[in-house]
């Protein structure tokens, strides 16, 4: 064996060698292992990192997008619209409240007080609104709502705002940590309010003019009407008692027209009211059987009146608007019906609702113009219907008042054989109320001793209030003005006063004020307002001027039967006709 060669290895060390390597081997492989996860490790570090980088860069795209279009949003935003902190300061605004202020930018006021940002703007009181304003929505959470003229530009010209304040960011139940403000929008209303404005001064304008048209056309009414009255009471010939009833059927049939055109003058204004009060319903219902019986038998035609023993006595309702519906609906039967009959029924419906219905085997209604039924001033079929008076607002007006009173009226028809008419109406029931003082009987009566004084601006008024007095074996005093009824005042003691409404320099209601101030008597003699202006609530109007009542003209007999007897002393009457 040479020197340089190495000893052959022994089976012991070739043993221990093996397993050396195997060592090495298994430590490589768990380093390898290591590496790989090391590697995956940096390459998800990496890739975070340029991840992290590409959001970073479009985090910063989207908030300049962001801040570009919160920026638009504050620039083109019609209303003001202001964020302040939590401790009022001002965070962001609208860019009009920066125009309509004359701020030139926003940093000069960002980060101040609105106080500071408003004294030049609202005044003590508005800012004060204002302030308790912001104050209650941060308590409560909840948005305030205030309303007030501002004048930002200082040109004189000032706006009408709605300001809403909200409380934003925190939630209701306050976290901290979490910051918070109020919102103040402020939505201008002027151009509604002055549209608003011109609505009610123009409605105004045509709730004059009803009342001038009403006291206008009943004027002259009532000296026709009263003359007739008292040319019936003076012995005419047959012939001329004839022309007297001519002209009353005239008269009355042009007041049923003046009627309907302020009536529906006054709905269409919105100053038409439905009153409710207990009335007797049976007797109401007896009233108009009693009249339309005859005047349907003098023409010939069989006549039906059925009432449901359901139907209560007294009920609480518009007497005198349900009336005037049935009224319409009877005429219009009577009218159009030649032949046959017409019944008139009244039951509950299967609703609750008290039904009216009105049928006749009158002309009937095509089809076509059953849809036109309820529009003012239609009517329909002229040709047939040539000889027939009216202004086709009957019916307009009787539907219109029905829905006013929570019903409605409808219409059932075949052309050529009639028509059944119907109305609905909600009701109530009451207990027994006092009879109407003008369905009662008139008893005729003289008041020779009473003291009356008449005051009218026209004439002719004057005449037939004297007149019609005369029947009560009365002789008034009558002056033509205000002021000649306050001299009067003070020479005779009068028992009861007629004062007209409308007169010229001193008007009714201011002579009643004068009257009322002084002592003595003035202070309690009855005094009733005479008026031609049929606009409803003038009834209230004048009891809240002094008055004691009122009649309406055209009035009659009749109306002062019962002004008379219910004001005048009673040993005043002093004797009864009979």
């Amino acid at each position: 064996m040479s020197e340089n060669q190495n000893p052959p290895l022994t089976e012991g060390e070739r043993s221990e060698l093996l397993n050396q390597i195997k060592e090495l081997t298994k430590e490589r492989n768990k380093l390898s292992r290591e590496l790989r996860i090391n590697q995956n490790f940096l390459d998800k570090v990496n890739k975070t990192i340029v991840a992290k980088d590409a959001l970073g860069t479009a985090l910063s795209v989207a908030n300049a997008k962001q801040k570009t279009y919160t920026d638009m949003l504050l620039e083109s935003c019609p209303s003001i619209i202001l964020l302040l902190d939590d401790h009022g300061a001002l965070v962001l605004s609208t860019q009009i409240f920066l125009t309509i202020t004359g701020t030139a930018n926003f940093d000069f006021i960002k980060g101040k007080s609105y106080e500071e940002v408003f004294a030049d703007h609202l005044d003590a009181e508005t800012l004060t609104r204002f302030s308790e304003a912001s104050k209650c929505t941060k308590q409560t959470k909840d948005s305030i709502y205030i309303h007030e003229w501002i004048d930002f530009g200082h040109r004189g010209e000032p706006r009408y705002y709605s300001i809403e304040l909200m409380n934003v960011g925190a939630s209701k139940g306050g976290n901290a940590g979490i910051e918070s403000g109020v919102l103040a929008v402020f939505l201008d209303l002027t151009d509604f309010m002055r549209e608003k404005e011109r609505a009610e001064t123009a409605n105004n304008a045509k709730s004059d003019f009803l009342a001038t048209m009403s006291h206008e056309i009943r004027t002259p009414m009532n000296a026709i009407i009263g003359m007739t009255e008292m040319l019936s009471r003076s012995n005419p010939t047959p012939e001329q008692s004839k022309y007297v009833r001519d002209i009353q059927n005239a008269s009355h049939s042009l007041l049923s027209i003046i009627n309907d055109i302020l009536d529906l003058s006054k709905i269409e204004a919105g100053k038409f009211d439905i009153t409710y009060d207990g009335f007797n319903l049976k007797a109401m219902l007896d009233q108009l059987n009693s009249m339309f019986k005859l005047m349907y038998h003098n023409k010939g035609l069989s006549y039906t009146y059925e009432v449901g023993d359901e139907i209560p006595e007294f009920i609480v309702g518009d007497e005198k608007r349900l009336q005037q519906i049935l009224t319409n609906l009877l005429s219009n039967a009577l009218k159009y019906t030649n032949e046959g009959g017409v019944i008139f029924r009244v039951c509950e419906d299967i609703s609750g609702e008290l039904r009216f219905d009105v049928i006749d085997t009158g002309i009937g209604i095509k089809p076509e113009d059953i849809p036109k039924l309820f529009t003012p001033f239609e009517q329909l079929d002229l040709r047939k219907n040539k000889n027939i008076v009216g202004t086709g607002l009957g019916l307009a007006i009787s539907h219109r008042i029905s829905k006013l009173m929570r019903g409605d009226m409808t219409v059932e028809s075949v052309y050529g054989e009639g028509s059944r008419f119907s109305v609905l109406i909600p009701y109530e029931k009451t207990e027994r109320v006092a009879s109407d003082e003008r369905g009662e009987e008139i008893v005729e009566f003289a008041a020779p001793k009473a003291k009356v004084l008449v005051v009218d601006d026209i004439e002719i008024n004057l005449s037939v209030a004297e007149a019609l007095l005369s029947t009560f074996k009365i002789e008034p005093d009558l002056v033509t003005s205000g002021e000649e009824a306050l001299k009067m005042v003070s020479k005779t003691v009068y028992d009861i006063i007629f004062m007209d409404h409308m007169m010229p320099n001193m008007d009714g209601i201011e002579t009643t004020r004068n009257l009322r101030q002084r002592d003595g008597y003035c202070k309690t003699v009855p005094v009733i307002a005479l008026t031609a202006n049929a606009l409803t609530g003038m009834k209230e109007m004048f009891i809240e001027n002094g008055f004691n009542d009122f009649i309406a003209k055209p009035f009659d007999i009749a109306d002062l039967n019962i002004a008379l007897r219910k004001w005048l002393d009673p040993g005043l009457i002093q004797k009864v006709l009979s």
